[in-house]
C-alpha cells in the first residue's frame, strides 16, 4: 500500500454515541496513514463520556452547543477550519472494516484530481436484520464506479448519491463549490450535486469499507422518508436538474423481495411490503405538505 501524498483530517460529529464509540476510537487509532491528532471530534455537548474518551485517545476536540448542531452547517464550519488537503467525514456509528479503510478512500482523490468526493462501501453489521442487510447490499455494491455530470441523463438522482457516513472530500474542490449548505438533512447529496454541476466527479470506492447499518422500526422508516420528501421539496432547483430516479423504488422492492425469498425468509415479505408502503407514504407526505 502506498501512503498518502496529501494531508488528511478526519471529522466525526458526536452526540452521546455510547459504548460503540470506544470501538470506533480504537479502530481509528489503528488506521494507517493518520495519527490521533488528525481526528477531530465535534461533540454536541454529550451527556456521556465521549469527550473524556476522545481526550484519552489523543483526538482533537471541539464542543458545540447541542442546539447549534446542523448536519450541513457543522460540517461546513469544521471543514473550513481545517488546513488539510483531504477531509474525511464519518458518523459516530460507523466502524472501519480494515486498518487501511481511510487510506484506501483517500487514495481515490489523489490519484484522480477530477474527483470532488469519494464515498466508501457500507457493510451491514453482523447483527443486522435481513432487510437492513439488503438495504446495504443494494445501495453499496461490490463494484466501484465513477460518476460525472454526463451520468445524470441515465442515473438521474442516483448520480448524486453519496453518504457522509464515510466520505472523503478534496478540500480545495469543496471550497470551490461553496462547501456544505446549511441544512439539517442531506448535506452530502447537495454537496455531491454541486460537484457534478461544476464538472467534478464522484467516486464510489467499494474497496474502502465500514460497518454501518440500522434496524429501523416501521415508524422510523416513515419519519426518515418524510424528511427525505421534505428535503426534496425544499431543494426543488437542485432536483429539477437531476431529475427523478424513474423506477428506482420499484427496483429496490423487487430486489428486496427476491433477497428475502432466496434467504429462506419468505415469511418476512408481508412486513417488507408494509414497510415499503410506509416509506412511500412518508415521502409523499413530506414532498407534498
Amino acid at each position: 500500500m502506498v501512503f498518502m501524498r496529501q494531508t488528511i483530517k478526519v471529522v466525526i460529529p458526536t452526540l452521546n454515541p455510547g459504548a460503540g464509540f470506544l470501538s470506533l476510537a480504537e479502530a481509528l487509532n489503528a488506521q494507517e496513514g493518520i495519527s490521533p491528532r488528525d481526528v477531530l471530534v465535534v461533540d454536541s455537548s454529550s451527556d456521556d463520556d465521549t469527550v473524556t474518551l476522545a481526550k484519552f485517545f489523543g483526538f482533537s476536540i471541539r464542543v458545540i452547543p447541542r442546539k447549534s448542531f446542523s448536519h450541513g452547517k457543522t460540517r461546513k464550519e469544521a471543514a473550513e477550519s481545517l488546513d488539510t488537503d483531504i477531509v474525511v467525514f464519518m458518523t459516530q456509528d460507523a466502524l472501519p472494516a480494515a486498518k487501511d479503510s481511510i487510506l484506501r478512500l483517500c487514495e481515490c482523490l489523489w490519484k484522480d484530481d477530477r474527483i470532488g468526493v469519494a464515498y466508501g462501501r457500507q457493510l451491514p453489521k453482523p447483527s443486522a436484520s435481513l432487510m437492513a442487510k439488503h438495504a446495504r447490499l443494494f445501495n453499496y455494491p461490490a463494484e466501484s464506479r465513477i460518476k460525472t455530470k454526463a451520468d445524470i441523463e441515465t442515473m438521474k438522482i442516483k448520480a448524486a448519491f453519496c453518504s457522509d457516513v464515510f466520505a472523503a472530500y478534496n478540500k480545495c474542490h469543496l471550497d470551490a463549490v461553496g462547501g456544505f449548505d446549511d441544512t439539517g438533512f442531506g448535506e452530502d447529496t447537495l454537496a455531491a450535486a454541486k460537484f457534478l454541476f461544476h464538472g467534478y466527479a464522484i467516486y464510489y470506492c467499494a474497496d474502502a469499507c465500514v460497518y454501518h447499518s440500522h434496524d429501523y422500526t416501521c415508524w422510523q422508516e416513515f419519519d426518515r422518508y418524510m424528511k427525505t420528501g421534505r428535503f426534496h421539496k425544499e431543494n426543488i432547483p437542485v432536483f429539477e436538474k437531476l431529475g427523478k430516479a424513474e423506477g428506482e423504488g420499484l427496483r429496490f422492492v423487487r430486489s428486496e423481495l427476491k433477497y428475502l425469498y432466496e434467504q429462506g425468509a419468505g415469511w418476512q415479505i408481508p412486513s417488507a411490503f408494509i414497510r415499503n408502503v410506509l416509506k412511500y407514504a412518508g415521502y409523499f407526505i413530506g414532498r407534498h405538505t
